[in-house]
């Protein structure tokens, strides 16, 4: 019982190990393709307003 106790536990860690870097390898494309869709689809609508970047002045 213990036996199989520990094989499971070690195939479980194996599987999270092997799912960890398959995730890594996989998104490397996927989100520098995202990210230029994002750059692209940006836009701040009229409805926001106007950003307007105030200075600190010493009277």
């Amino acid at each position: 019982m213990i036996l199989l106790l520990r094989v499971f536990l070690i195939g479980l860690i194996f599987y999270l190990i092997f799912r960890s870097f398959l995730q890594f390898a996989g998104n490397g494309d996927k989100t520098a393709g995202s990210r230029k869709k994002a750059e692209k689809g940006k836009h701040i609508s009229k409805d926001t307003g106007e950003y307007i970047d105030y200075e600190e002045t010493d009277k």
